[in-house]
């Protein structure tokens, strides 16, 4: 499906009164397709009003930066993989995950990494590529299984 239909269909379904409600513009923005920070959400809450279909278009389009993009994912993981083989430790991995950004704790690590760990090291290109699918354009959320 189209990112046009996406939004489409996500404007159809959140709007009130031919406005998405603020409230709602965390989820239009995931319903197109965007996996935006909580700081960026923050930003655009502070900034942003109930959106009818076309202020919702340009905030999407404003709003994909293509950092999110498997390649830019994966370009990230490079950075930490010091035998250029193709995968990071377990414990990088996680000190990464729980001292950078959006900070997980331990249990969603866990969680996260179930079924990539692979003798204490991560594949991080299969990881990426199915923790990224639901959100890519080529992407499958049947590939998740």
């Amino acid at each position: 499906m189209s990112r046009s239909s996406l939004m489409k269909e996500a404007f159809e379904l959140l709007q009130k009164d031919g406005v998405i409600p603020k409230a709602s513009i965390p989820t239009a923005l995931r319903a197109a397709g965007l996996n935006p920070s909580e700081e960026k959400i923050k930003d655009i809450m502070s900034t942003t009003s109930d959106l009818d279909m076309a202020a919702y278009e340009a905030l999407v389009a404003k709003s994909d930066d293509k950092s999110d993009t498997a390649e830019a994912v994966k370009e990230a993981f490079r950075v930490f993989d010091k035998d250029l083989d193709g995968t990071v430790s377990v414990s990088e991995f996680r000190h990464i995950m729980t001292t950078m950004g959006e900070k997980y704790h331990e249990e969603e690590f866990r969680d996260l990494i179930q079924g990539f760990d692979d003798n204490g090291v991560i594949h991080y290109e299969k990881f990426v590529d199915k923790m990224l699918a639901p959100f890519t354009a080529h992407g499958n959320p049947d590939d998740m299984n």
